[in-house]
């Protein structure tokens, strides 16, 4: 391995065969494997010993203790650890349910050697991530400890400060966002848009200072969580299947419990979790509805529906104007929070967010 330290993988599986292919195939793939037989003997591991694994395999159906009991306690003793489950054909349903109780990822037994290092890939991203973000902000907590000591003498110096503090996780997020759109080849430039038009909509609505700063971050990180979503989804080319739209269904979910690793992006959270709900309550993942719904999250999600609609993709042009606009207008009250609706339409605040070229294009035609 040149002398890289190796990814640890914990495989926990009743089937002594699944075990000792998982074994072979993820050590001829470069890592190191620790096995235990069911959910108890995994767990024991993890408390008795000083070590901590990059990634869990964990089944769902096992003696003793099972997947779906021992998921909450790794959760709670490894929350930054991937969790990836295993479950039969018939388990599907199930599996969605674990990712919902805060697995990353779930395969389907037997899968192929290729989906399973690809999936480990993608878990390995994502918590390297995770510390990333951790570490960044633990510099702003220290950052800002050392300008409270100066702060009574210091004021104006201070603001400024904080002004460079806030633009540089400003550039974090932009960063992430970036990251984003680079899986889903679709979307380039989608995430700074949406931010853009939501904050729009929130200075018309008079938005304090505070809530627009947190919907900026809701709005570049609103798709965040398309970072748990394989690619083969994110990017297939034709219709997805249903078990494919309960995944992608998924993501705000995700988005929602990386942001809350990281204490900075709280007020975010929901802004994330609830910008697929709808106003009258048929929307996901919680089917909440009306001012139920997180007020930065009622305005996302007039913004992202616009910008999709605005936007050229491979598949189609960009929507002409009246028929975005039409299209908003109906869902007033149905999708749409009616006082966003009023204020993004009354406004004209779609200005200047038109694809204009392909647009032209169409009413030519």
């Amino acid at each position: 391995m040149n002398g890289l330290k190796r990814n640890s993988i914990l495989v926990i599986d009743d089937d002594p065969a699944i075990r000792k292919v998982l074994s072979l195939g993820l050590e001829r793939l470069g890592y190191e494997v620790i096995l235990a037989q069911n959910g108890q003997e995994g767990i024991d591991l993890l408390e008795k010993q000083k070590w901590e694994p990059d990634i869990i395999l964990l089944d769902i159906r096992m003696p003793v203790l099972t997947g779906r009991e021992a998921l909450p306690r790794i959760r709670a003793m490894k929350p930054l650890t991937p969790v990836i489950m295993l479950t039969a054909y018939n388990d599907l349903a199930t599996g969605l349910e674990m990712m919902k109780s805060g697995a990353f990822d779930y395969l389907v037994k037997p899968t192929r050697l290729e989906q399973i290092s690809e999936t480990i890939q993608r878990a390995v991203r994502f918590k390297d991530l995770m510390w990333d973000k951790i570490e960044q902000d633990r510099r702003n907590e220290e950052y800002k400890k050392n300008l409270e000591k100066t702060m009574e003498s210091r004021t104006a110096e201070l603001n400024e400060t904080y002004q460079k503090l806030k633009a540089a996780n400003l550039q974090t997020v932009e960063v992430l966002a970036e990251t984003i759109e680079a899986k889903d080849h679709y979307t380039q430039g989608h995430c700074q848009r949406v931010r853009m038009i939501s904050v729009r909509i929130a200075k018309s609505l008079q938005f304090p200072k505070e809530k627009i700063e947190a919907l900026e971050f809701a709005a570049l990180l609103h798709d965040i969580g398309k970072i748990g979503i394989p690619e083969s989804i994110l990017n297939k080319p034709g219709a997805l299947n249903q078990d494919e739209i309960e995944i992608i269904k998924m993501h705000p979910l995700i988005g929602a419990q990386i942001l809350s690793i990281v204490e900075f992006f709280t007020p975010a959270i929901n802004g994330v979790r609830h910008h697929h709900e709808r106003w009258n309550g048929t929307g996901y993942p919680d089917r909440v509805s009306g001012n139920d719904i997180d007020p930065l999250a009622q305005i996302i999600t007039l913004a992202d529906t616009f910008d999709a609609m605005a936007q050229s993709r491979p598949y189609r042009k960009a929507l002409d104007l009246e028929l975005i606009l039409n299209e908003i207008s109906s869902q007033r009250g149905k999708q749409f929070a009616p006082a966003v609706v009023d204020a993004f339409l009354g406004g004209k605040l779609y200005e200047g967010f038109i694809d204009t070229m392909d647009t032209a294009e169409n009413q030519k035609r």
